[in-house]
């Protein structure tokens, strides 16, 4: 016979009420993707196709999404990582930077790179998607999850959100009656207002004119070409907004990353199989070809020394091996990062610091190099872009070397010291800086002659576009640098030939005064001899009346 229970006795754990998980609020995920719509093809219409990442929609793109992101997570209720403004930071500051200076050769294709992946970073964090909790030595994985996994797993998801947000309202609120008498006073509305404004236009001409405005928008709006353009761009528009739903809303569903660094180092486990004394070998074989080559730099400095370094001898060491130095460095990281993830043990900490010290000799001998180079040479913008790579490297031998006396978040700093220093460097004109530093040399007298070369890599050709886009525009840009070209004297006594490489002088220089237009920055004016040099030179503003 079953005794039963009595009364106010726990129940046994099979009949305790089931937890119910919280439904999850559909309506923020409504209105994100609404707005994605509209985000798409601002990103198509104004960034891709019209401005090809220039003018100031990009910060307004981004003010956008980091607002919506931000508006999302906080109904959500989500937690956000503690570097989260720091990745919001450096994507507006160079949103804002790249317009300014406009497209700079030197960083490439760099900016736009960048620019995307700092957006995908400020998801992962504000969203709490990074592997690590923060970026570290497994930003690789949060790459993959952030350019990949996420917005493709969650590719179609803004469809079918789409779907049930039109399903629920056509369940719950819409209804025959509501609907009529919202398009009978829609109609209602339309039609008093058309009467009025054709009674106001007939009473005053300048009402009159806005209409015409009004009518001529709407004219255009509505023609055809307009609106096979306008739908050309929604149809683009449809996967960049899919992409963007999907890495926001897909990040905003999950409760943990797609790949933890727990999982990832539990699953790292069996692949560890680089013995201790292989790797302890292999990099003590490393240190002694390192030590080998510092021998054979300093007995060949001390050798030459005592004579003076000539030209040929200067220049030779400042080009000779600069990019293979900094391979090199490269080469460590990797040595370090394969014992790191792969090895069973770590390096002996005697072999380590001296592997260490031979990357941060590496980075001082290079940093020596290009500083020659640059005193030799002058500077490039592609000499600054490597020397500011270099300067990085630099930073990251310096944190391995502290690495080894103290636990610190060396790929954490590191990867931090790399995106500011990217924004800090968007910042600066290089071109304007290269160029107007290279005229101070030649002004000087530290060097003989420019190269032209540069100054036409840097905007100042015959053949330079008006970029009316930018901020700075390129008028403003290339009368500024000739500006600075009269002030040192480089058009006086000048071949025709020379100045050709740098202007566009149409017609014959004999005997006339020739110009070159910048738009509404200036007219430069040059007068040649009948030996083809130029005599006078001058640069006439509009703004001063000249």
């Amino acid at each position: 016979m079953c005794e039963q229970p009595k009364e106010g006795a726990g129940r046994p754990l099979y009949e305790s009420a089931p937890k119910i998980q919280p439904e999850i609020p559909a309506r923020p995920y409504l209105w994100a993707a609404a707005a994605s719509y509209l985000l798409a093809w601002l990103y198509v219409k104004k960034l891709l196709l019209i401005n090809m990442f220039t003018g100031f929609w990009l910060p307004v793109f981004a003010l956008l999404f980091l607002a919506g992101v931000e508006a999302m997570a906080r109904v959500l209720h989500r937690r956000a990582a503690r570097e989260t403004p720091l990745w919001a930071g450096c994507w507006l500051v160079l949103s804002c930077a790249m317009p300014l200076w406009g497209y700079q050769d030197a960083l490439g294709g760099w900016q736009m790179l960048v620019w995307h992946l700092f957006a995908v970073w400020f998801v992962l964090a504000r969203c709490g998607m990074l592997a690590q909790g923060y970026t570290g030595s497994l930003c690789f994985l949060d790459g993959l999850a952030g350019l990949l996994v996420l917005p493709f797993g969650n590719f179609f998801r803004r469809i079918g959100t789409v779907f049930s947000g039109l399903v629920g309202l056509a369940r719950h609120r819409l209804k025959l009656r509501q609907t009529a008498v919202v398009l009978g006073t829609a109609l209602i509305t339309l039609l008093l207002c058309g009467t009025a404004w054709q009674l106001l236009s007939a009473a005053d001409a300048h009402f009159a004119q806005i209409g015409r405005q009004v009518g001529d928008w709407l004219a255009k709006l509505l023609d055809s070409r307009t609106l096979a353009e306008n739908f050309a761009v929604f149809v683009l528009s449809l996967p960049v907004g899919a992409w963007l739903y999907g890495l926001v809303a897909g990040s905003l569903r999950r409760e943990t990353p797609p790949c933890t660094g727990d999982r990832f180092f539990a699953a790292l486990e069996p692949l560890r199989v680089l013995p201790a004394v292989t790797a302890n070998v292999a990099v003590g074989a490393l240190c002694g070809i390192y030590a080998l080559f510092f021998v054979m730099q300093a007995l060949e400095w001390f050798a030459a020394a005592p004579l003076g370094l000539t030209a040929p001898q200067a220049s030779s060491f400042a080009v000779d091996g600069f990019w293979e130095l900094l391979r090199i460095l490269l080469l460590n990281f990797c040595v370090l990062a394969a014992v790191r993830f792969l090895g069973g043990r770590p390096l002996p900490r005697a072999l380590e610091t001296v592997f260490c010290l031979f990357g941060l000799a590496f980075a001082l001998l290079a940093g020596a190099k290009l500083a020659v180079y640059m005193r030799l040479y002058a500077l490039t913008p592609r000499r600054v872009v490597a020397g500011w790579f270099l300067c990085v490297l630099a930073v990251w031998a310096v944190l391995l070397l502290v690495r080894v006396f103290r636990v610190i978040p060396a790929a954490r700093i590191g990867l931090a010291v790399l995106a500011v220093g990217f924004v800090l460097l968007s910042c600066v004109d290089l071109n304007g800086r290269v160029v107007q530093t290279n005229i101070a040399r030649y002004a000087a007298g530290v060097d003989r002659d420019l190269d032209l070369d540069v100054l036409q890599d840097c905007g100042l050709n015959p053949w330079y576009r008006y970029d009316q886009k930018a901020w700075y525009n390129g008028d403003t840009r290339v009368a500024n640098y000739t500006r600075w070209l009269i002030d040192a004297g480089w058009f006086r006594d000048r071949s025709a030939e020379d100045i050709g490489k740098l202007y566009d002088i149409d017609g014959e220089t004999f005997g006339y005064e020739q110009q070159v237009k910048f738009g509404d920055a200036g007219t430069l004016r040059l007068t040649f001899d009948e030996t083809y040099h130029c005599q006078a030179v001058s640069l006439t503003q509009p703004e001063n009346g000249v």
